[in-house]
């Protein structure tokens, strides 16, 4: 039995691309631990500890989602998705084509459910520290699978809170698809 520990940001998209796989165990941890890395490499390790022993085990977080991702995952012997972050694990290649348009940060659909969580919970950001933190960018690009519905609402919310123009980008899981085809038999 492989064992995949991941981020929830990403849930959606792994039980999309998982659900016919029984022999994948899959336990996400809270979005927005990245806001606190001791909290992260907590969570991780205690996780990893839980699951014991076995050499069937995947982080499916970025390598940058900390900064001792690769650290830990060789204390464990476990392996990570190859990527920097989440959305370098949708994209792939593509991102340094979007990159090259404009000055973008990036959120999925599971970004979007959980920005409060993230921003103002995690962070405490109000409006001003929103604002000097995504003032630097020409956009946000909201990845769109298509697996989770983006209301117009929650865009405008967020917009409202960063104020920086929101773009839907729809996007396939063909990268995700082909690194989890790399750990998951």
């Amino acid at each position: 039995m492989t064992k995949l520990l991941c981020c929830e940001i990403l849930r959606a998209e792994i039980e999309q691309l998982l659900k016919t796989k029984q022999d994948v165990e899959i336990q996400y941890l809270e979005a927005g631990l990245h806001a606190d890395l001791k909290k992260m490499e907590n969570a991780i390790k205690t996780a990893l500890d839980g699951i014991g022993n076995s050499n069937d085990v995947l982080l499916g977080f970025g390598s940058m989602c900390h900064p001792e991702m690769e650290s830990i995952a060789a204390n464990y012997g476990v392996n990570v998705l190859a990527g920097k972050n989440c959305i370098e694990i949708l994209l792939g290649d593509k991102l340094k084509e979007l990159d090259a348009e404009a000055r973008t940060f990036y959120i999925t659909s599971g970004w979007l459910e959980n920005w409060r969580k993230i921003f103002i919970e995690q962070l405490k950001w109000d409006k001003i520290d929103a604002r000097q933190n995504f003032g630097f960018y020409e956009r946000i690009v909201l990845l769109d699978t298509g697996l989770i519905p983006v209301e117009d609402e929650a865009i405008l919310e967020f917009f409202e809170y960063t104020e920086v123009p929101i773009e839907i980008v729809p996007v396939d899981l063909d990268n995700l698809k082909k690194l989890l085809g790399t750990y998951l038999r």
